[in-house]
């Protein structure tokens, strides 16, 4: 399926967090989000102040980081509130300085490639997020991408199964019809139906 543009979240981070994603690797996400349309902090201090999160420690760097979190599917927001899942293909890392410049810091390029510039491992989180019994056999972690037609398989192992082709160590991905799959969600085991 390639999908349309869709609605993008702001999710601002806690230092754990990003600490998290950047030398962990660490590519679950979930927490309070607002549109990133209305997330026009002027600074840091604005920012986290509309999340609640504390001022830093004396010392310590003023700015605050947030993703950019798109809505593909697997991606639910309940009462401001992002459900726990994986990491979305497309979402971005930035960082809020204190004097209101936004740069991106790195970018979640699919379950299979991990975060860019990131030093943590590149296996992505099993125990959320979509998942796919496939029809040509194994149960993989899936992920949808925008302008990609099909949904992507990612395997994790020592030797890739017949057809995926080796993205990083350890971890290979293949890209197959949506209809060739069976899409259920990791932490509940419910059946998710995708629609366009």
């Amino acid at each position: 399926m390639t999908h349309s543009a869709r609605r993008r979240w702001f999710a601002l981070l806690t230092p754990g967090q990003t600490t998290g994603i950047m030398l962990a690797g660490l590519d679950v996400v979930v927490g309070p989000v607002v549109l990133l349309a209305e997330a026009t902090y002027a600074d840091a201090d604005a920012a986290r102040a509309a999340f609640g999160h504390p001022a830093p420690a004396p010392g310590a760097g003023r700015f605050v980081d947030f993703l950019v979190v798109p809505e593909l599917p697997g991606v639910e927001v309940r009462d401001g509130v992002l459900t726990e899942t994986r990491a979305p293909s497309g979402t971005e890392l930035w960082r809020l300085e204190a004097d209101g410049r936004r740069r991106v810091v790195s970018y979640y390029d699919t379950p299979a490639y991990g975060w860019r510039n990131g030093r943590g491992d590149v296996r992505p989180a099993q125990h959320v997020g979509l998942r796919a019994r496939y029809a040509g056999g194994g149960d993989y972690v899936a992920a949808f991408e925008d302008g990609v037609d099909g949904v992507h398989l990612v395997a994790v192992g020592e030797d890739p199964p017949e057809g995926f082709a080796w993205t990083k160590v350890g971890v290979s991905r293949r890209t197959v019809p949506l209809s060739d799959v069976e899409l259920y969600d990791a932490a509940t085991g419910d059946p998710f139906a995708h629609t366009p």
